[in-house]
């Protein structure tokens, strides 16, 4: 740890843990895995087996008293700030960022120290703890194109994760449709998607099949409402699968979270956005916003009755496949 020449921070969902880990297995080509460290949090835990080199160093912390959080990080990283003059810092959103950016900018101002402070937003507009962070960064990587860029702000486009992933395989024989609600999943997407199944005509059936994510805490209880409706053949139950075969599907129902909506429309718009409304600031409404202004996404879901998946090409232009590796030639320069 005193070696330490990189440190990545993400927490709180896989919107923001994703795209870190990507940055973390594409900066370990470049730079000495050992020299890296990843800062998480008891949800980034679930994502640690997409780490590639395990040589990595890796803290997780847990995250849920905040309180507890800070004094840990304090403890943990004051000896290695101290060790470190010349560190490059990227937090890629969630509360668990600002405590750690925070304390490097401090070592830089009372040990003059020339630590590099970066983060990296994938949301329409910055959540809560990267509008704090931004005042103290030297550059704020932004996945969406505007107006008036900032003068920190560089545009590096939207992320999306490997295409060199194994993906399901998916029987295109039937009309495949998929739910999907996130990292934790979705209960009112379920609940809608319940209110679809109960209208549709029971003639259709045969030929469809259902892939639904189901929430962990109520999944038994929504498997039994869905089977109630239709016999459980026709579905594919599942609390997280990273292997989707995204473009084999005639109709996704889908958060329009930052992860969800950028993988998803770069291999099809054969898709619904609901957005999750109950955070501080609304960012899945701007995030859909956005897309749907540039016509990609369905306006109204309903069950198709027919393929919509024919041979053509689907290619997005406000997705780029270089978004990570634009990020590593900025802080490894």
């Amino acid at each position: 740890m005193k070696k330490i020449k990189f440190i990545v921070i993400a927490g709180s969902s896989g919107g923001h843990i994703l795209p870190a880990l990507k940055y973390l297995n594409s900066l370990s080509i470049v730079r000495e895995p050992n020299e890296i460290l990843f800062i998480t949090n008891e949800i980034g835990k679930n994502y640690l087996d997409k780490i590639k080199n395990d040589k990595i160093n890796i803290l997780v912390i847990n995250s849920k008293n905040k309180f507890n959080f800070i004094l840990r990080i304090l403890l943990n990283l004051s000896s290695l700030f101290v060790y470190n003059r010349k560190i490059t810092l990227i937090g890629f959103g969630g509360f668990i960022t600002t405590p750690v950016l925070l304390i490097s900018k401090i070592f830089n101002f009372f040990l003059f120290s020339s630590n590099k402070i970066f983060i990296h937003e994938q949301n329409y507009i910055y959540g809560l703890a990267n509008k704090i962070n931004y005042f103290i960064v030297n550059n704020a990587f932004i996945s969406f194109p505007k107006k008036n860029i900032r003068n920190k702000e560089i545009l590096v486009g939207n992320f999306f994760l490997d295409q060199k992933e194994l993906r399901e395989k998916i029987d295109n024989s039937f009309i495949n449709i998929l739910l999907i609600g996130g990292s934790a999943g979705s209960l009112d997407l379920n609940y809608r998607m319940l209110k679809e199944l109960a209208n549709l005509d029971r003639k259709h059936i045969e030929k469809i099949k259902f892939f639904i994510q189901l929430p962990q805490s109520h999944y038994e209880s929504l498997k039994n409402k869905y089977t109630d409706l239709i016999d459980s053949s026709k579905f594919t139950f599942f609390s997280f699968k990273n292997n989707l075969n995204l473009q084999k599907y005639d109709l996704i129902l889908s958060r329009s979270g930052s992860g969800s909506i950028n993988e998803i429309l770069y291999y099809t718009n054969n898709v619904y956005f609901i957005p999750h409304l109950v955070s501080r600031d609304q960012h899945q409404k701007f995030n859909l916003s956005y897309f749907r202004s540039h016509n990609m996404s369905k306006s109204k879901f309903h069950i198709p009755t027919n393929k919509r998946i024919i041979n053509q090409f689907y290619f997005n232009t406000l997705i780029n496949p270089h978004a990570i590796d634009k990020i590593i030639c900025y802080t490894t320069r």
